[in-house]
């Protein structure tokens, strides 16, 4: 904080002033406290030089100052003023971290070391604090998971096989149908040039810069033959092959979605069905070989090492010491475009650079620093890891059977469980028991005609994630959970007097996939209590009696899927009730 120097007492002729300045810029101006105590007996002189008569010499009060904690008015008269003196010695937090850090730093090897060599370590880790900081496994994790999510979404959108596939198609008979007719003893897997010497490239380097961005002491680094550039671009060369494998095997690869390996197609611009196909100078494929498996982490590894270049050489020389230009930082984006899209899944700007950005302020410098309260301080480093949920739902639109506006159709009662593992986002479990039947009675039926009295006791079990955005006297969130829906079915006797026939009642249980998406919003009344309302929608899978014809096909269009099908139904849902924070 700084004291703007001000005249504590009115100064005589001949009076010196003193200026007391301290190292951390604090400045206070006074008068000798001798001059004072010689002169309490001295008149004071007026504008006009005339004298008024002998009196004890008062101080002038001077404009009261709003940084002091006390006006100069609050000194009685006899009081002497002490100069301030300054502070012997000052404490930097963040020195004493990266101190304590690097004292504390264990050897990489059992070699002895010296004086100078621990005096070495200890000035570089002192200008280097990224080294202590952990590597971000939480946001490796989540980012990888996000371009994942991105990348299967655009397949979906532009593919409208695969479309059909995850609506229509059992999920996981099919992935492993898939994974059985992988064929890795060829090298081509039947795309074209630009889709795997540049597409699959450019997603080996978004994953890679992905891994650096979440490596503390990589994403200091721009290229140099320096040890800490080439391991944190070996480390992201190694990630980058893990992404590659999971992208083209994993249940939420290729083969799980999409299930590339179980169908063929012809190669070529042809679409099904494909009447120009010719057997003797068409081929087919079913999109499976080593070349994405290959070509992806190292020819994504060049591309990061190109784009590390680029940033350094035109990039960096472009914008200079101004990075408060617009054109500079736009060009540094578009001439990175893996880097742009791996600070995309990040929300960073895509000019976003850890080593020019990232680093935390120098807290060291003079002047007035503003710190966080000790309720931000400790609602930051509090996290309530465990919720519990209690509510009441029901269906205000009703439900497939039985449709009604704003209604309380189908109610009942369940409760939700989550587990924090970073401050937005949450291992999250449902179970709901209710009235009513959700199975279409057209899809019951199983050659019983006598459904359409049919009651039901449905139970709703889900297990996923939530995504959580925390605000002081709220939350938003949203829950997505897969899961399974069991159904017991209750069919009523039935008595045909004019036939003289009776059905004995009927019980039995179906299963059904599903999953849920509910928005909530926790209004909270204290830090442990919160009220819950959400509203959501369960997508609920259902076999219809449609199958494929037997076989696997004819080329060009073979395939190894299942000859079942199945249709969703949407279900609306409202719920309501406490949350309990631990």
């Amino acid at each position: 904080m700084m004291l703007a120097a001000c005249p504590l007492y009115a100064q005589k002729a001949g009076s010196n002033p003193r200026l007391y300045a301290f190292e951390d810029g604090l400045a206070v101006t006074g008068v000798s406290n001798q001059a004072i105590r010689n002169e309490t007996e001295s008149t004071l002189v007026t504008p006009i030089g005339l004298p008024e008569s002998p009196k004890r010499n008062q101080p002038n009060v001077p404009a009261f100052d709003s940084l002091r904690l006390t006006s100069s008015t609050s000194l009685d008269a006899d009081e002497d003023i002490q100069p301030l003196k300054p502070p012997k010695f000052t404490i930097n937090a963040d020195a004493v971290s990266a101190f304590h850090n690097a004292v504390r730093m264990p050897s990489h090897n059992n070699k002895p070391r010296n004086d100078d060599d621990h005096a070495a370590i200890l000035a570089r880790e002192l200008d280097e604090p990224w080294r202590y900081e952990r590597y971000h496994w939480r946001g490796l994790i989540a980012q990888s998971l996000f371009f994942n999510a991105f990348e299967t979404s655009f397949r979906l959108a532009n593919d409208d096989q695969i479309r059909h596939l995850v609506a229509r198609k059992p999920f996981w008979h099919d992935y492993f149908a898939s994974m059985r007719q992988f064929n890795m003893h060829r090298w081509n897997d039947g795309d074209d040039f630009l889709t795997n010497y540049v597409g699959h490239p450019m997603q080996g380097a978004v994953a890679g810069y992905i891994e650096i961005q979440n490596d503390p002491t990589g994403r200091q680094q721009e290229i140099s033959a320096t040890r800490d550039y080439w391991m944190s671009r070996f480390k992201a060369f190694l990630w980058s092959t893990a992404f590659s494998a999971h992208s083209e095997i994993s249940p939420l690869g290729e083969a799980g979605i999409g299930n590339e390996g179980g169908w063929t197609y012809p190669r070529g611009d042809c679409h099904r069905p494909c009447k120009q196909y010719d057997p003797k100078t068409w081929t087919y494929t079913n999109n499976t070989g080593w070349v994405d498996f290959i070509i992806t982490p190292t020819v994504g590894a060049l591309w990061v090492m190109a784009e590390d270049t680029v940033d350094r050489y035109i990039s960096d020389r472009v914008q200079g010491d101004n990075r408060s230009s617009v054109f500079p930082l736009i060009l540094r984006g578009t001439l990175n475009p893996s880097r742009t899209f791996a600070n995309a899944m990040r929300f960073k700007a895509p000019w976003y650079r850890d080593f020019q950005h990232g680093l935390p302020p120098d807290r060291s410098r003079k002047g007035i620093h503003m710190l966080a309260s000790d309720e931000d301080i400790a609602r930051a480093q509090a996290i309530r890891r465990i919720s519990f949920a209690a509510h009441y739902r029901s269906m205000p639109f009703g439900s497939l059977n039985n449709h009604c506006t704003l209604c309380l159709a189908s109610h009942g009662a369940g409760f939700e469980a989550d587990y924090a593992i970073t401050r937005w986002i949450s291992a999250s479990l449902s179970f709901d028991k209710q009235q009513g039947l959700i199975t279409p009675k057209n899809l019951l039926a199983k050659g019983n005609p006598d459904v359409d009295d049919a009651s039901s006791s449905t139970v709703i079990t889900g297990f996923g994630v939530r995504l959580v955005y925390d605000r002081p006297q709220n939350t938003f969130s949203l829950a997505i959970r897969p899961g399974f829906v069991n159904e017991q079915i209750q069919v009523p006797p039935v008595l045909d007097t004019v036939r003289g026939m009776y059905s004995e009642p009927l019980t039995y249980t179906v299963n059904h996939t599903a999953a849920s998406l509910t928005l909530s919003n926790d209004y909270k009344i204290n830090r442990t209590l919160a009220i819950r309302s959400s509203f959501g929608a369960t997508i609920v899978r259902y076999r219809t009696a449609t199958r494929d014809p037997d076989g696997i096909g004819k080329p060009p269009y073979l395939s190894f899927l299942s000859h079942e099908n199945f249709t969703n139904h949407t279900s609306w849902t409202w719920q309501g009730g406490p949350v309990v924070h631990f």
